[in-house]
C-alpha cells in the first residue's frame, strides 16, 4: 500500500508539476516588479520567454518579444518616476508537466497587483496608483538556473 502511494505522489509530481513549481512561478512576477521597480529592464530576459506576447491593455497592441517588452515597459518607467509594485492573490493552475508531443510543461495564472508611482523631477509633485490584474501563461523551459525553469510566455495586463 505504502508503494502504491509513493508510486502515485511520483506520477503526480511528474505529470502535474509539484508545489515548487508553483512558487517558481509565484516568484517570476516577485522578481518582475522588482526589475520594474530598479529599472533592470535587462532582467526581464530571467522572467519571459524570448517569444513572449505582452499585452499593456487598452488600446494598445500585443508587444512580441522580450527585447520588445523590454522596451515597452522601460518606456512606462522612465528614470523620473518612482515606483513600488506590489504582487498579490496570485492563482496558479499546472497542467501536465508533458503534453503528447513531449513538450514543456505550462501553467495559467491570474494575478493582482497595486503599483505606486511618485514624479521626480518634471514630474514632482504627481504620484498616482494603478489597480490591475495580470492573466499570464507559463512555460517551463530547459534553463533551471532560475525559477526552475518556468518563463511567462504570455501577460496580458489589465487595468481596473
Amino acid at each position: 500500500m505504502q508503494l502504491l502511494l509513493l508510486l502515485s505522489l511520483y506520477f503526480f509530481s511528474i505529470t502535474l508539476g509539484s508545489p515548487s513549481d508553483v512558487l517558481y512561478i509565484e516568484k517570476l512576477s516577485a522578481d518582475e516588479a522588482q526589475a520594474l521597480d530598479n529599472k533592470d529592464f535587462a532582467g526581464l530576459k530571467n522572467i519571459f520567454t524570448k517569444n513572449a506576447i505582452y499585452s499593456p491593455g487598452g488600446a494598445e497592441p500585443i508587444v512580441n518579444g522580450v527585447d520588445n517588452i523590454q522596451a515597452l515597459l522601460a518606456s512606462f518607467f522612465p528614470p523620473e518616476v518612482i515606483s513600488q509594485n506590489t504582487v498579490s492573490t496570485q492563482s496558479i493552475t499546472l497542467l501536465p508537466l508533458f503534453d503528447e508531443q513531449g513538450a514543456a510543461g505550462t501553467a495559467t495564472g491570474v494575478l493582482y497587483t497595486i503599483a505606486s508611482y511618485i514624479g521626480q523631477g518634471d514630474l514632482e509633485g504627481r504620484a498616482w496608483t494603478i489597480f490591475a490584474k495580470y492573466k499570464d501563461k507559463y512555460v517551463k523551459t530547459g534553463d533551471f538556473a532560475l525559477h526552475g525553469g518556468w518563463r511567462i510566455s504570455e501577460r496580458f495586463f489589465i487595468q481596473f
